[in-house]
């Protein structure tokens, strides 16, 4: 009974912490306008930190997230392999969005504004440092709607003129990603 008491305990301090992370950011998120995270539909920022690509990386999120005003349908971080990224500060990090049967080369509004129409938006971030690389990805789906492929995973990535490999371990999400990048897992 203590046991139980105790992973009890544990899972509901889990819960709190992770839901004031996430105020955290989207309080972060709503200091500024979209186009401040996102000046484009794909983009490359680098960092001086991994910590400093973290915070962008999860703030980006919540900002996306507020944006699009879609609940969150799934989404997986990847292991990238592939070559080493030349840079010239530590951390790269390239990102691209989609949205649903919308090519967002060509739109003449506000991308924001598509994002929010779209039936589907996603955001994908590939974050680099020293000899390792990783995709982490976000699918928002207006309520109602459901993917008809289970399988939507990029398996490739092309960024910073290099092509990679996507592997899927279970259970990765944003921090054992970063985790990898610091070589504290594999």
């Amino acid at each position: 009974m203590k046991a139980m008491v105790g992973i009890v305990l544990i899972i509901g301090l889990t819960g709190c912490a992770s839901m004031s992370r996430d105020k955290h950011y989207a309080d972060l998120a709503a200091e500024h306008d979209f186009s401040y995270y996102f000046p484009s539909r794909s983009f490359n920022r680098t960092f001086a930190t991994l910590d400093e690509a973290y915070e962008f990386v999860n703030t980006a999120t919540a900002k996306f997230a507020q944006t699009v005003n879609k609940p969150p349908a799934k989404g997986l971080a990847a292991r990238l392999r592939g070559p080493v990224v030349s840079r010239d500060k530590p951390v790269a990090l390239g990102c691209f969005m989609r949205a649903s049967s919308v090519d967002l080369a060509k739109i003449d509004r506000p991308l924001e504004n598509v994002l929010r129409d779209a039936n589907s938006a996603s955001i994908v971030f590939l974050v680099f440092f020293n000899d390792r690389g990783t995709s982490i990805s976000r699918y928002y789906l207006k309520p109602g709607y459901v993917y008809t492929s289970g399988n939507s995973q990029a398996e490739n990535f092309n960024a910073f003129g290099n092509s990679y490999k996507a592997e899927y371990p279970i259970g990765w999400g944003t921090e054992k990603a970063f985790s990898y990048l610091k070589g504290e897992i594999d």
